[in-house]
C-alpha cells in the first residue's frame, strides 16, 4: 500500500493518534506486553479504570520528570474513544480514560525523544 493510499484508507476511518506518558520504566513492558489498566477515582466519587492517553502529550501535566518521561503514540479510531472522553470546561486538549483492551488492539509506537520534544516547539 502507498503512503498516499494509507493516509487516505486513514481519513476515510477517522483514525487519530492519541498520546500516552509514563515513566521510563514502564515503557518496556508496554512495549512488549501492552498497556495495563490503571485503577483511581480521579477526582469523582467512584473507582474507574483505564489507561489516560491524550490528543497531545501532557507532560506538564502527567507529574512525570520530562527526564523520565517515556510517550507512545497510538493510533485509534475516533468512534472508538467517544465513550471514554473526560470532559471539562476550558481545557485546552481532549483526553480518555480508554480501556487497556481497546488500546491493546490499535497499533502503537514509542516516539523518539527528538520526536517528542518536537511536539512541545
Amino acid at each position: 500500500m502507498s503512503a498516499e493510499s494509507a493516509s487516505l484508507e486513514r481519513q476515510a476511518r477517522d483514525i487519530v493518534n492519541v498520546y500516552h506518558l509514563t515513566k521510563m520504566g514502564n515503557a518496556a513492558g508496554i512495549a512488549t506486553n501492552g498497556f495495563r489498566n490503571g485503577t483511581g477515582t480521579y477526582l469523582t466519587r467512584s473507582q474507574r479504570a483505564g489507561v489516560w492517553v491524550s490528543d497531545r502529550p501532557l507532560l506538564i501535566e502527567s507529574n512525570i520528570d520530562p527526564d523520565d518521561a517515556v510517550c507512545f503514540e497510538v493510533e485509534i479510531e475516533e468512534a472508538a474513544l467517544a465513550a471514554f472522553e473526560w470532559f471539562e470546561d476550558g481545557k485546552p486538549y481532549r483526553e480518555w480514560l480508554v480501556s487497556a483492551e481497546v488500546l491493546n488492539g490499535c497499533r502503537r509506537r514509542r516516539l523518539p525523544e527528538e520526536e517528542l520534544l518536537s511536539l512541545f516547539r
